[in-house]
């Protein structure tokens, strides 16, 4: 049969949430050939991969960072029609320290390696310790590859970073390596982070990010083009009903109803719970109880870059600030900032962000400035303007337990269920994890729809 909705149906398939996620499983499900209809309550798609516009600046609302790991976002890419438009980056890392900052990485390939060795940040009695940092790096590796179901990470969710760290390395190593890495990498401090937060995410390290065209929304923007995306339509109920889902949203003209074979859900569990009536009440409990946080991010547009600034600096706890890195984003994309000019990002912690996040940005910015200033100085006498991203519900939160909770959410998961979830509640938050989500679904829900209305012709992009 051919994939066009027949008259009972609205569109085969509806996708609620414009994020990445969601377009994701939306363009696998359109490559299977089937209708796809988006809901997404904003303005824009993209979600945390979205971007702005201003003076002529290319402004990235939330991910800026695209590391050549994140392979499935490259395959992506590819399938869609964008080639391959990325290059390696060459990045340089500093860390303040003492009021002085320090230098980890200013060359690439081995060079950054002797640059890790030669610096100063750490003692002599902490380097010789590294290595076992990187020997357990490898034993945790082989403990969580192919680990897609979160068991063997629920197993093993029994330690914090900082009793590992103190255990296995020293204070010092836990100040300022583990702590900022963590830091900069979830927004969040590390007095609760699992062992297992750790080794995944240094695990996944390799390769080096890279460079991309314009704002991070490339992505987003391109795989919206495939299907029918509709903004400022926030779903307000979703229904298994006979023969498939009904979908009840709103938009500006009032309430709409669709009927569709299947739905994707790549909601957040908050605004998922009151949506999706048919969860199991275990499921709504476990959704539930996943501890989200806020982010506050500044970006900092410049007439030109301040002399000697790191790509990226990871501020650790210990420096007594709020802000937990800073990012010259322009060094990603080049092309996104007027000729000679540049953007910088600040990202505050959670707990930071949680005490300002209704503050008005008069009252916030002056602040925010000040922190920046200490980590880059002449900031400030370079800015041309800055602009506030408060996400309420960014991310999951790290914790222990964490891990059990997702391997029991996936558990509940049917895979033959005509209405699929790809909530960032099923993996850690992140942009790579995100696109897994919603191509799982979409892979489960094409199944399932192929099952029950036979299966559609494959169509080709170009």
């Amino acid at each position: 049969m051919t994939p066009n909705a027949s008259a009972e149906y609205d569109s085969d398939v509806v996708v609620v949430g414009g994020g990445i996620a969601g377009l994701a499983a939306a363009f696998r499900l359109r490559q299977q050939g089937w209708s796809v209809i988006v809901l997404e309550a904003a303005q824009s798609v993209g979600g945390r991969m979205s971007s702005v516009e201003r003076d002529g600046f290319v402004l990235n609302r939330g991910a800026t960072i695209l590391p050549a790991s994140f392979t499935n976002i490259i395959q992506l890419s590819e399938d869609s029609g964008l080639g391959k438009p990325f290059k390696p980056l060459a990045v340089t890392v500093g860390m303040p320290r003492d009021g002085r900052m320090r230098p980890l990485v200013r060359r690439g390939g081995l060079g950054g390696v002797l640059d890790l060795l030669g610096t100063d940040l750490l003692s002599f009695r902490s380097k010789m310790l590294m290595p076992r940092l990187a020997v357990d790096v490898l034993r945790w590796r082989r403990r969580l590859e192919g680990d897609k179901s979160y068991q063997a990470a629920a197993r093993l969710d029994n330690e914090t970073v900082a009793s590992y760290a103190l255990r296995r390395l020293n204070q010092e190593i836990l100040d300022y390596v583990l702590d900022p890495f963590l830091r900069a990498l979830y927004l969040g401090e590390t007095a609760d982070m699992s062992v297992v937060d750790l080794f995944l995410s240094l695990s996944k390290l390799g390769g080096g990010p890279l460079r991309y065209p314009s704002g991070i929304d490339f992505l987003p923007k391109r795989l919206a083009s495939f299907v029918d995306v509709r903004t400022g339509a926030g779903a307000t109920e979703v229904r298994h009903v006979d023969g498939g889902v009904r979908t009840v949203w709103q938009d500006g003209e009032g309430e709409h109803t669709l009927t569709t074979r299947g739905a994707v859900l790549a909601m957040n569990g908050q605004d998922l719970l009151p949506v999706y009536r048919d969860l199991s009440d275990r499921q709504r409990e476990l959704i539930q109880s996943v501890r989200h946080k806020s982010v506050l991010k500044g970006i900092f547009a410049l007439r030109r870059l301040p002399a000697d600034v790191p790509t990226l600096i990871p501020v650790p706890r210990a420096a007594g600030l709020g802000l937990a890195i800073t990012v010259v984003d322009s060094h990603s994309m080049p092309d996104s900032v007027p000729p000679g000019k540049a953007v910088i990002s600040g990202h505050w912690v959670s707990e930071h962000s949680k005490e300002v996040l209704e503050r008005t940005d008069g009252d916030l910015l002056p602040e925010m400035i000040r922190e920046m200033e200490q980590v880059i100085p002449g900031l400030s006498a370079e800015l041309e303007f800055a602009h506030i991203v408060r996400w309420s519900f960014a991310t999951n939160s790290r914790y222990r337990g964490f891990y059990d909770t997702v391997a029991n959410i996936r558990r509940t998961l049917a895979s033959d269920d005509v209405i699929q979830l790809a909530g960032e509640y099923l993996a850690l938050s992140g942009t790579a994890n995100s696109v897994e989500n919603g191509e799982r679904a979409a892979a489960s829900l094409g199944e399932r729809l192929s099952a029950l209305h036979g299966s559609p012709a494959k169509r080709s992009y170009s």
